[in-house]
């Protein structure tokens, strides 16, 4: 009879499993079917080939009758998940398929069902769920059970508190469990906890322009807010204890399968507090190596997608935005968290601005110093690049909703909390770090202020409209410290703590401070841009903050190295200030723009006035100096009239500032001349300076213009002024270099002898009066003094090259002298006295007899001029002619070479006689050929030095020449080259 029975069940329900009745047919039985399937599920006979065929049954009734079905469900689907905690395993295997293909139809569970499964959990199964777990063998056939069960249970199990406390117990020991795989078969059914308590919702009809509030859903967000941090406790555990990346990777994919079922309740900010930041605080609070960094780059792609959003939404579509996850980091995640970023979009709504605390305190999170300190170069180098391209993402939005000009409010709060997180990253970056580490760190947060002022422009950082406190502790200590009284600084206003500024000011004010506060050396790089933000604004305001700090730094006693550090950063914005002169002369405002940058090009005069600079240095100091050659030489600027105006105010700047240091700074120059250095930067820089004001022909020829320029100048400005600033720079420069003689006589000192040798060919161009008189009476007492001064030392120097180029300028003198006609101006010469009285009494040969000549030509007055010039020149002739001969009889080779070389110049500078008389000249210097001053001929193996002095008589091919076109060109002709010429002289001379 059993028998009998077990077939005719099997039979009843293997015909129920392959009819093929129309649906109606079916839906009119369903009740009567299902009361067979039930039996037969129940297999009162033990039979597994009867359960088989019932559940097939099951199946083929939900596919034909869903509805029916699903309405049904409480009698159908408990004979089947209590086959889940079977001992036979095809039997359980069965009742999981089966559950697996009905699961459209029975999912969601309805409110009988629900009230089934509780029953059957309090009844029985809970405790078997829990007898089992003492079996290790068992434990994965437990939590998928336990999955079904929680499925089936729905949402309602939230509201039967007793009986969610004890169906938690068996996860609770399974996350714990020592074995992994246990721990990631539950992980993965805790997914079934997200089915019941956030079923998946259609997206497809969402509007795409809907912006997240976190206001509105807030009673809804509210009542879920117990279900999600259910789920979110045993998540956050395991990432904090696991060292396994596959649980891991496991539990970040059940995360991300919540968040995509959140829907658009993901937007609400307390959901976003509760779900998304926990998980990736806790990943990124890790750090970054290399077994962690598929879930970093997993979570780091996740939060750049949700930040990208606003960006995205708030673009025109003629923009073309496209925003790219972090492809190097992505290559790097895990294949299945991977397929995850494409299968399961997360619904993201444009973020509202009151969510912006949170997005920064997830970057907090990334940027982490402790962890930054100690972790590997490249791994912090990609944690920059990754958050500096999220970090942009946030600007952008703020820039592109300031466009929209709806709320500015908003905007400026947004802008105040960037500015007070990049002080934040910063001084927990830097602070007082010797690690490593720490120029990776500064140059992280360089990377963000240059973020910022790259996507912020002037109109939201330096409008005027948004403010904020200069809260700056550094500002704080250099405002209160002991400045060196041995300078007298410009007057510029200070940086003041706690004072009212733009947030361009106050990021360039942070920036300084970090680079001050760091004890190590300062990249070239990291320079690079901190000169570009400094130069980023177009108003001079944040300039002028930044020449403050820079003075702020130097006036209190630093080491020799933090001064190169500044000088390195001047250099930088230097190179940046050049390339763009003219932009920034035209929106300086006037004296006062014009005074910041004159304080700014004055900056190394101050930063090298207290002791020399480290030798191994040399290149910052040798860059600087180049810089003022540059600045006075630069052709695409020097025809505008603007630029011009500008460097009369520096050059009067400069003289001030030297003005008022001159003690200081001849100290600094004796005491680097005694220390035998090389170079020294005060004077290599002033050098540069005037060797450019020299030698820029352009400089040269505004100067002697008498166009007045409309800018904020007085009415009266006129090019003489120009003029007149480069005679004083000489004059400063000449006294200076004075001191760098008298301290060390046996230098070479090459900046005076490059300075010098402009002069002389300077001054040969001048030939206005007024500018001659001008030249006498700014340079003429420093010329006294070198020519004193020389006369002093010159046992030390000799016939260097110094005493050389110093010759070379006065004789360049006297001919300007001659060709203007002043050498006969009596009150002149009288005033001039001390001048020509110490040439006269210079030991160098050239310098005296030149010099003597002069007075002779002169000494008569202007009555009879033209004889007392021939008598003076003759009576001149015939003594240095018996004095010549007197020294070529007794005295050795040298001194009859001086002898002929004074005869030869006093006939040089001799003021013309008459038309038919021609002089031609010899000077004793190597560089006669270059300048036309001489003409030298060696002969035999004694290489007796003879010099032409003068050929008189009528010679073929000589010109007439009147003493009123009297000209350095003069000395050019070439009658007195002939080889025949030559020839006679020396047959004279034997």
């Amino acid at each position: 009879m059993t028998t009998k029975m077990k077939a005719i069940c099997n039979l009843a329900v293997w015909c129920i499993s392959v009819q093929q009745l129309e649906a109606s047919v079916v839906e009119d039985r369903a009740t009567s079917l299902l009361t067979a399937i039930v039996y037969a599920l129940e297999n009162p006979f033990g039979s597994l080939s009867t359960t088989f065929e019932a559940a097939q049954a099951t199946m083929k009734l939900a596919s034909q009758n869903p509805k029916g079905m699903r309405d049904l469900s409480s009698i159908w689907v408990p004979p089947i998940y209590r086959r889940l905690l079977s001992a036979d395993k095809p039997e359980r295997d069965m009742a999981e398929r089966c559950l697996i293909k009905v699961s459209s139809v029975i999912l969601p569970p309805l409110s009988p069902l629900s009230k089934e499964v509780a029953l059957d959990l309090e009844q029985k199964l809970l405790s078997s769920m829990i007898n089992m777990l003492k079996d290790p063998s068992k434990k994965v056939q437990v939590v998928k059970s336990w999955g079904w069960f929680i499925s089936l249970l729905g949402a309602s199990a939230v509201s039967t508190r007793p009986l969610l406390n004890k169906i938690f117990k068996v996860p609770e020991q399974l996350f714990t469990d020592p074995d992994p795989q246990v721990q990631i078969t539950t992980m993965v059914t805790w997914r079934n906890l997200v089915d019941a308590f956030f079923a998946p919702q259609a997206l497809e009809n969402v509007d795409q322009e809907a912006v997240m509030s976190p206001i509105a859903p807030r009673a809804h967000a509210s009542a879920q807010m117990k279900k999600l941090r259910l789920i979110m406790m045993p998540l956050c555990r395991v990432l904090s204890r696991s060292h396994n990346i596959a649980l891991s990777s496991s539990c970040l994919s059940t995360w991300h399968y919540l968040l995509y079922n959140l829907g658009d309740l993901i937007n609400n900010l307390s959901i976003l507090e509760a779900a998304f930041g926990p998980v990736l605080n806790i990943i990124f609070s890790m750090g970054l190596d290399n077994q962690n960094k598929p879930l970093w780059s997993f979570c780091i792609n996740l939060f750049h997608d949700f930040v990208s959003v606003r960006f995205r939404h708030l673009s025109s579509c003629e923009d073309n935005v496209c925003v790219p996850l972090n492809q190097n980091l992505l290559s790097q995640t895990c294949m299945h968290l991977k397929a995850l970023l494409g299968v399961h979009q997360i619904k993201w709504l444009p973020w509202d601005f009151s969510s912006f605390d949170f997005q920064l305190g997830i970057l907090s999170s990334i940027v982490n110093p402790e962890l930054l300190q100690n972790m590997a170069v490249e791994m912090a180098v990609t944690i920059m690049h990754s958050t500096t391209q999220i970090f942009r993402l946030l600007l952008q939005g703020i820039r592109v909703q300031g466009n929209l000009k709806i709320s500015d409010d908003n905007v400026v709060i947004c802008i105040t909390k960037v500015c007070k997180f990049i002080k934040k990253a910063f001084l927990d970056l830097v602070g007082k770090q010797r690690s490593d580490s720490s120029a990776v760190l500064v140059h992280f947060g360089l990377q963000f202020v240059k973020c910022t002022v790259e996507e912020l422009d002037n109109s939201l950082l330096a409008s005027g409209k948004y403010e904020l406190c200069l809260d700056i502790e550094q500002i704080k200590e250099m405002q209160y410290a002991e400045c060196s009284p041995k300078l007298s600084y410009p007057r510029i206003r200070p940086l003041v703590y706690m004072e009212m500024v733009s947030p361009a000011v106050y990021l360039t004010a942070l920036s300084l401070s970090v680079v001050a506060q760091i004890t190590g050396e300062l990249s070239h790089g990291d320079a690079e841009q901190l000169a570009f933000i400094i130069c980023s604004s177009d108003l001079s305001e944040n300039f002028h903050a930044a020449v403050a700090f820079l003075y702020m730094q130097i006036m209190r006693p630093i080491d020799s190295w933090l001064r190169i550090k500044w000088l390195m950063l001047w250099n930088k914005v230097s190179k940046r200030l050049n390339e763009q002169m003219i932009s920034y002369l035209k929106l300086s405002c006037g004296v006062s723009g014009h005074n910041v940058l004159c304080q700014f090009f004055c900056y190394p005069f101050f930063i090298c006035s207290e002791g020399y600079l480290p030798v191994t240095q040399d290149l910052e100091v040798e860059l600087a100096i180049d810089i003022y050659e540059s600045l006075c030489t630069n052709s695409s600027y020097c025809s505008e009239a603007p630029y011009m105006v500008f460097l009369d105010h520096f050059f009067e700047y400069c003289i001030s500032t030297i003005d008022d240091n001159m003690s200081s700074f001849q100290a600094n120059i004796e005491n680097c001349s005694e220390k035998k250095f090389k170079d020294i930067t005060i004077l290599s820089a002033l050098g540069k300076v005037v060797i450019g004001v020299l030698e820029n022909a352009q400089i040269f020829s505004y100067a002697n213009q008498d166009i007045e320029v409309t800018n904020e100048e007085p009415t009266g400005w006129r090019g003489s002024n120009l003029f007149l600033s480069c005679l004083k720079l000489v004059n400063r420069f000449m006294r200076l270099s004075g001191c760098g003689l008298k301290a060390n006589p046996a230098a070479r000192h090459q900046v005076t002898i490059t300075v010098f040798s402009s002069l002389s060919t300077f001054v040969g161009h001048l030939t206005s009066e007024k500018h001659i008189l001008l030249l006498f009476e700014i340079i003429g007492d420093q010329l006294t003094e070198w020519l004193t001064l020389s006369s002093t030392l010159y046992h030390v120097t000799g016939q260097g090259e110094t005493i050389d180029q110093l010759e070379k300028l006065w004789l360049s003198i006297l001919r300007c002298l001659t060709t203007s006609r002043l050498i006969n101006d009596c009150s002149f010469l009288q005033k001039q006295h001390p001048l020509p009285q110490a040439a006269a009494n210079h030991p160098h040969k050239p310098i005296s007899a030149a010099t003597k000549s002069i007075r002779g030509a002169s000494g008569s007055g202007n009555a009879g001029l033209q004889h007392t010039r021939r008598h003076s020149v003759s009576k001149m002739d015939e003594l240095s002619v018996d004095r010549s001969r007197k020294d070529l009889n007794c005295a050795s080779s040298a001194n009859r070479a001086f002898a002929l070389e004074e005869l030869s110049i006093s006939r040089m500078l001799a003021p013309p006689l008459s038309p038919g008389r021609v002089i031609a000249v010899s000077n004793s210097t190597d560089r006669a050929e270059r300048n036309s001053e001489s003409l030298r001929i060696s002969a035999g193996l004694g290489r007796k030095r003879l010099k032409i002095t003068k050929y008189s008589g009528k010679t073929k091919g000589l010109g007439n020449i009147a003493g009123a076109s009297f000209s350095p060109d003069w000395v050019e002709s070439k009658t007195c080259r002939k080889p025949e010429l030559i020839l006679e002289m020396l047959k004279r001379k034997r």
